[in-house]
């Protein structure tokens, strides 16, 4: 179930920057006597509105001479067809899932996602954010690099609309968010591994401060309390939830004496679940009879790797597309919009890193209920 949360009225209205024309779209509201809303409803998704109105709107177009062309659509939809993307990090499944659930939303509504990657680098993330503005897109979503905003605040001084996906909604205001429960992702995880009799789990990566890990952190701690006594847990720090991260923890398990090393393993991410495993089958050791694995995101290592990864989904085609529904109805509604978080709760998908070859073909798991 997708779980959602008012906030505020969005500030400003449905249209953007606007660019020069001798006939405004306006004037062909006052003509039609409709509003503006409607009058981009029928130049940009006309088969959503009455088909009166439609004709009505058509009938004040031809009067005024009102072309329809690139930059007159530009001008009705309140800036452009287009819609742009910032990704934090286009070479992660997650995200790219995120910009498929985009276009798809996008393209059903007529409209094209221009995509960009900041590459985990905020002053990118700054610079796209600004072009988009100069640009007038009609409206940008944002994935984040961590809870850094930055370059947020010039966008919407620029009458951009922007909704961010995959970040703390408290670290935002005056923005719709779409995120998934990382908490309950986290228990999921710790919660399998415990169940399959693993007593000395351990969570690895970080920064645990951050939003996404750090709520995938707080899961497995939650999960390895309720457990109660026999269940120990320990945490392998990381710069970062990539590979090389992986590689670095791995190590630190092969160098522990075998009746200390962690019989479960919960990875903050796909790609530190697959760095830890090279190393963990270099020295010899086992998966899952040694040590069991499961990670979080469903990046495609996860079913690319020697030993295909038990992972949570995270659900990033269905963020996408809630994000793009969620500006699409902004763009829509202009000041009438309710700025709100969508929370679109994780599962668990079974493979070998955990059960084996025996536990059988991949299994999706629904969480409990998410944590909000």
């Amino acid at each position: 179930m997708v779980h959602e949360s008012l906030h505020h009225p969005a500030r400003g209205s449905i249209r953007g920057p606007r660019r020069r024309s001798s006939v405004t779209i306006s004037d062909v509201a006052a003509r039609a006597g409709v509003s503006t809303g409607t009058v981009s409803n029928v130049l940009n998704r006309p088969n959503h509105v009455d088909a009166d109105m439609v004709r009505k709107v058509q009938a004040a177009i031809s009067e005024l001479g009102y072309v329809r062309n690139s930059a007159a659509r530009s001008l009705a939809a309140g800036s452009s067809s287009s819609v742009g993307f910032v990704l934090v990090d286009l070479a992660n499944s997650l995200f790219a899932d995120m910009a498929r659930g985009a276009e798809a939303e996008a393209e059903r509504a007529g409209f094209y996602l221009v995509i960009a990657n900041s590459d985990v680098r905020a002053e990118k993330q700054r610079a796209y954010l600004d072009h988009f503005a100069q640009e007038q897109v009609a409206g940008t979503l944002l994935t984040a690099v961590g809870n850094d905003v930055s370059g947020l605040s010039d966008a919407r001084r620029a009458g951009q609309h922007v909704v961010l996906l995959d970040i703390d909604p408290r670290a935002v205001e005056d923005s719709c968010t779409v995120v998934t429960d990382y908490e309950a992702a986290g228990y999921l995880a710790a919660t399998h591994l415990i169940e399959l009799g693993r007593r000395r789990i351990a969570f690895a990566g970080g920064p645990i401060d951050g939003y996404a890990v750090g709520g995938r952190w707080r899961g497995v701690q939650r999960a390895v309390a309720e457990a109660g006594d026999g269940v120990s847990l320990v945490h392998y720090d990381s710069p970062d939830v990539r590979v090389d991260d992986g590689h670095l923890i791995g190590e630190r398990l092969v160098a522990a004496p075998a009746s200390e090393r962690p019989d479960g393993v919960v990875t903050a991410a796909d790609l530190v679940a697959f760095g830890l495993m090279q190393r963990l089958l270099d020295a010899g050791i086992h998966i899952p009879s040694d040590v069991a694995i499961v990670a979080c995101d469903d990046n495609k290592s996860a079913y690319g790797s020697a030993v295909p990864i038990s992972t949570v989904d995270l659900p990033g085609f269905e963020m996408g597309r809630s994000g793009m529904q969620l500006l699409l109805d902004e763009l829509d509604n202009g000041e009438h919009h309710l700025h709100r978080t969508v929370v679109i709760p994780p599962q668990l998908t079974v493979r070998e890193s955990s059960v084996g070859r025996s536990g059988g073909a991949a299994t999706p798991t629904a969480p409990p209920t998410a944590a909000n």
